[in-house]
């Protein structure tokens, strides 16, 4: 059962990562001609075309894969509480319990932030080995990384330019403030669970 559970656990945040890549390359309007973006496109456009007529767009924000995102935790946290018997407290959310602890209402958004913050770590460490590998030649992965990433650079890239006019270590220092938070965030959960 143990290895089920994790199964579902780590479908179900892949399946809100991918969901989450579509927010973050509506935001950045991104180029949709990418591979790796048409894969995001074609993989989120069933679930989130029926709800654009009933939830509109905010600006540039995909409302419609938020709902999805916070619709796939309630789903997976339901079928651990009844399908499983598993607690609903916290123990598969830890970096984001205290939000589920300060109102239980609010446990999709504990998941959400522990998803994001593990796809903003991993989407920046894609950045620095895609940049580190293409060696300066166009490569759709590095093109990819660098269009989701760059809402999150720019602000830190006007403070702290490239280092020679070539070497951005701007997405070292994000990733870094993320590893952090993220033990930051599971110090504190791991205090509010026990």
């Amino acid at each position: 059962m143990n290895l089920l559970v994790q199964l579902i656990e780590h479908l179900g945040n892949l399946i809100c990562m991918v969901f989450m890549v579509r927010i973050l390359l509506q935001i950045a309007q991104a180029d949709f001609n990418n591979p790796i973006s048409q894969f995001v496109h074609k993989f989120t456009y069933p679930a989130i075309n029926p709800l654009r007529s009933v939830i509109p767009d905010l600006g540039k924000f995909n409302t419609a894969a938020l709902l999805i995102i916070l619709v796939v935790i309630l789903i997976k946290l339901g079928i651990f509480h009844f399908g499983f018997g598993l607690p609903l407290n916290g123990n598969q959310l830890i970096i984001g319990t205290f939000i589920a602890y300060l109102n239980p209402g609010y446990i999709q958004l504990a998941g959400f932030i522990s998803i994001l913050v593990t796809l903003l770590t991993v989407l920046f460490i894609g950045l620095m080995v895609t940049s580190f590998l293409a060696g300066g030649q166009y490569n759709p992965a590095l093109m990819f990384f660098h269009q989701v990433t760059r809402p999150l650079l720019r602000p830190l890239q006007k403070i702290i330019p490239p280092i020679g006019g070539a070497i951005d270590i701007t997405p070292m220092i994000l990733l870094f403030v993320l590893l952090y938070l993220q033990k930051a965030l599971m110090e504190f959960g791991l205090r509010l669970v026990q």
